[in-house]
């Protein structure tokens, strides 16, 4: 099985790109939405979207990083671990429908034929993230990026339907559950999984561990998220996820662009930090980190107070524009979680601890915060959350990087 090249510009945009049109085609097709189903109805979708959003992470929990890192690690065992991996997708949809099931039994997200329907759609995608990326860990991107364009291209031709034909979310839906999954098939089947692999203690373990570790950011993120539509709900503020909703989804079109990229060079990534002095690149992180410790805190201050003094008047655009806002501080802690995640194994669980801690903090104050402030107030704790990550990250980095220098000057 061919093991992925590193990358080149060429390809880059190729993969970059089918992943841009389907963004695109996304933000585009919520605009289209609400103007075809108006306010309320959208805000009805909304609350139900973003309250699944975490069920994709679920779905997808870790398997793509950690086959990104560890594929070209141990590059002799690739057929057997993209059978474990394989394997461990399909334990991971039968965890996120269970999730499912609880959600549509809390009642928290609306009509259950849209929630479950929301919730099957994130699931679908989930998993669709796992096969395109095994598919670009086994060298073939090509099929990565057909599969976005057919995405894309389902995605316009669902939302054309409910322009021109009127259809409601539920069938809206219906449809586009039905297209993710027929591409899930195909990719699965492109994949050719050898399940031998599942008789390796050593293997399984690796991927495993390795998988639910890298897993917890993305998954408190995703957990994060859905926090702040339940607790709109809760507060009987529902019309206000229409603005959080599409402000995450705005967002999103560029986080995920970037994220994106960063997975694309992620095997190029875990070949350079694998087995190699990390003392420099650690002191250079704990430095980032600490100016953006002294400069985040006061800025997400800032746009605390200008979000209940000057954006609340506006509605959902106050919410988009405290979102955009808050964007630097979301990349440059994924970039410190980045280089944590592929560095040795004591740092990929330094940075998951880190991730668990902000959600727990960040979960705490959701029911004081948002009844308080509304959707304003989610954003807030959203960027808020991100500090506390990165705080814990720089608190593991500090003697870490002393530990490393000690050694180094011993030598």
């Amino acid at each position: 099985m061919k093991l992925p090249a590193p990358a080149t510009t060429r390809r880059l945009a190729a993969l970059v790109g089918g992943r841009a049109v389907y963004r695109g085609t996304l933000l585009v097709a919520n605009v289209a939405l609400l103007a075809a189903w108006g306010s309320p109805v959208y805000a009805g979708y909304a609350q139900a979207m973003g309250g699944a959003a975490v069920l994709a992470l679920i779905a997808s929990t870790g398997i793509e990083k950690c086959a990104l890192k560890l594929i070209p690690r141990l590059r002799y065992t690739v057929p057997a671990l993209v059978g474990v991996f394989v394997a461990l997708a399909g334990l991971l949809l039968v965890a996120a429908l269970a999730v499912l099931g609880g959600l549509l039994a809390l009642g928290h997200n609306g009509p259950w034929p849209l929630a479950a329907l929301a919730g099957l759609s994130q699931i679908g995608v989930g998993l669709n993230q796992v096969l395109v990326g095994l598919t670009r860990a086994i060298g073939k991107p090509a099929r990565d990026v057909a599969n976005q364009l057919v995405q894309s291209a389902a995605l316009a031709s669902c939302t054309g339907a409910a322009l021109v034909l009127k259809i409601t979310p539920v069938t809206f839906l219906a449809l586009y559950v039905g297209a993710v999954a027929v591409l899930n098939l195909a990719l699965l089947a492109g994949l050719r999984p050898d399940f031998r692999g599942l008789r390796r203690r050593t293997l399984k373990r690796a991927a495993v561990g390795t998988s639910l570790r890298m897993a917890v950011p993305d998954l408190a993120g995703g957990m994060t998220m859905s926090l702040m539509f339940l607790a709109l709900s809760v507060a009987g503020a529902q019309a206000e996820s229409t603005g959080l909703y599409m402000a995450s989804t705005a967002s999103s079109t560029l986080l995920n662009a970037f994220s994106y990229l960063l997975r694309i060079l992620q095997p190029d990534v875990s070949r350079a930090l694998h087995q190699r002095d990390l003392t420099a690149a650690y002191q250079r992180l704990s430095r980032w980190l600490r100016l953006l410790m002294l400069t985040g805190t006061p800025y997400v201050l800032a746009l605390l107070v200008l979000a209940l003094t000057v954006l609340r008047p506006h509605g959902d655009a106050g919410v988009v524009i405290l979102y955009i806002a808050c964007v630097p501080v979301i990349f440059a802690v994924g970039s410190a979680n980045y280089v944590m995640e592929n560095a040795t194994r004591e740092a990929l669980h330094a940075t998951a601890v880190g991730a668990a801690l902000s959600l727990a903090v960040i979960g705490a104050l959701a029911f004081v915060v948002v009844p308080w402030a509304g959707a304003l107030g989610a954003v807030i704790l959203i960027a808020f959350g991100e500090l506390i990550h990165a705080g814990a990250i720089l608190r593991w980095l500090g003697p870490q990087s002393r530990q490393l220098t000690g050694v180094e000057h011993a030598r």
